[in-house]
């Protein structure tokens, strides 16, 4: 679905992409963000896509992994889904390393490349380097040794790492050097999630990168992020009223 204006055309400005963290099935703090989406996109006239970092739900961790549990998960991700679709704008995501490697929903932009409002969007799910047995983990060498396409936008679930978007409470940084080397490749915009506790905006060569934090615990918010085109982010805090910005 490509967006027009009142007169039938293609809505001026630069693409527009709304950005949601991890969610973790949290429907309540999801449905006020989308609220605020469809504030943004009847400002601007358009909304190219929504798009979700992963963690959708949650698969189960270690042996808890079991029968029950993964059906608990396909029908809260359905839900979540579902929610999203509701606002009848396009939806991409990636699965985060507690969703399934395998989400069966054409949504799904893992390890694949789609255009979208003009732009090249190519997803890379799951987090890593740490693994601690949740869903959908990998190592770095499994990342690196992915023929990716170049692309505009990289939607990703794991944040670079030795940013500000990778670094826990304690201080460390736990983000993916791989993940990192995409980024210094990229002259674009880099979206990603996974650390709840760190969102925020940081340049990487001439990649912007920015972690919209997480709907669901730990460390929940009610935030959204957007992305202007190549050249400018927008990250907002809507429990407390903040808003940051970076331009190119």
């Amino acid at each position: 679905m490509t967006p027009v204006d009142q007169d039938g055309g293609p809505p001026a400005g630069p693409p527009l992409f709304a950005v949601i963290g991890d969610v973790h099935a949290n429907e309540e703090r999801l449905a006020r963000v989308l609220d605020r989406i469809d504030q943004v996109a009847a400002e601007r006239g358009r909304l190219d896509a929504i798009l979700l970092v992963g963690d959708l739900a949650c698969a189960g961790h270690g042996r808890s992994r079991s029968a029950d549990k993964v059906r608990l998960y396909k029908a809260q991700v359905a839900a979540v889904l579902a929610q999203v679709r509701q606002r009848g704008h396009p939806l991409y995501f990636v699965p985060g390393n507690h969703d399934l490697r395998q989400v069966d929903d054409p949504a799904d932009v893992d390890g694949r490349r789609v255009e979208v409002g003009g732009l090249r969007l190519l997803g890379v799910g799951g987090a890593g380097p740490d693994i601690f047995g949740f869903a959908y983990e990998w190592p770095e060498e499994e990342i690196r040794a992915l023929r990716l396409p170049r692309a505009d936008i990289l939607l990703c679930h794991a944040p670079p790492r030795d940013t500000a978007l990778d670094r826990i409470h304690d201080g460390r940084h736990v983000g993916s050097s791989a993940i990192r080397d995409l980024a210094l490749r990229t002259r674009g915009v880099l979206l990603c999630g996974h650390i709840h506790e760190a969102p925020g905006m940081e340049r990487l060569g001439d990649c912007l990168c920015m972690n919209v934090g997480a709907l669901g615990a730990p460390f929940p918010g009610t935030r959204v992020g957007f992305v202007h085109g190549l050249d400018r982010l927008v990250l907002e805090d809507l429990e407390h009223g903040t808003r940051q910005e970076w331009r190119r």
